[in-house]
């Protein structure tokens, strides 16, 4: 191998690596910086919402332009966790500890927010029956939402169960009430909305239906049911 060709290989490792720690390097967001009344000193705001400290303490501050201040959470509150940095209406970062060069005015927000609870996992069973038609066990699926969220459970199908059926939903959460949405297909078909507070780890709701809009026949065994 050459001199030549060694010199160039190593240019182009060199150039490698400059170029892939660029492209790694973490670009600093973008601040709409409020114009200052003075050309050499510029004003620092510094608020914080409830949960927490930081330092500097809340408070206005006038700090010379172009320099480097640290912000950093000083001591979060019981229940609560850091969140992100407001500075002049951009999330400017979600670390405890940043640095920021002022080239203007700054309204800085250190925003804490509630901590998530950790909730108890348990059951729910949903149980269903035909108060008026005993020998009938209702067919069709259950859908539960928690109340506050977009997103529903899993669909679970009724399984017959002698005279009555069930569908049991796992990961409920202890203390959260659900909007339980119970799809027949026997019976008397439709669409039957409740609500339900999951009170304990294992919970039964039962759901009786009287099967008044179905028809009644008259044969030589008896009366038997027809639906509509």
């Amino acid at each position: 191998m050459n001199l030549k060709f060694k010199v160039g290989l190593l240019i182009v490792v060199m150039l490698g690596l400059i170029v892939s720690s660029a492209s790694f390097e973490e670009e600093e967001p973008f601040v709409p910086w409020f114009s200052s009344t003075s050309e050499e000193y510029v004003t620092l705001r510094i608020d914080v919402t409830p949960g927490g400290l930081t330092l500097p303490p809340p408070g206005v501050y006038t700090v010379k332009r172009g320099a480097t201040v640290t912000l950093q959470v000083a001591d979060v509150y019981n229940g609560f966790e850091f969140d992100h940095w407001h500075i002049n209406f951009v999330n400017y970062s979600s670390s405890p500890f940043t640095t920021l060069t002022l080239e203007g005015d700054a309204n800085v927000t250190a925003v804490f927010v509630e901590a998530p609870t950790s909730w108890e996992a348990g059951y729910l069973i949903v149980d269903l029956a035909f108060y008026d038609n005993p020998t009938l066990a209702p067919k069709g699926f259950v859908i539960i939402w928690e109340i506050g969220l977009t997103e529903a459970l899993v669909e679970v199908p009724i399984a017959p169960n002698q005279w009555h059926s069930q569908a049991v939903f796992t990961g409920v959460r202890i203390g959260k009430t659900y909007t339980v949405v119970v799809i027949l297909e026997n019976g008397i078909k439709g669409v039957y909305i409740n609500h339900w507070t999951v009170y304990a780890k294992v919970n039964y709701m039962h759901w009786g239906f009287i099967t008044s809009r179905m028809k009644m026949m008259k044969t030589e065994g008896g009366y038997i049911y027809i639906e509509d």
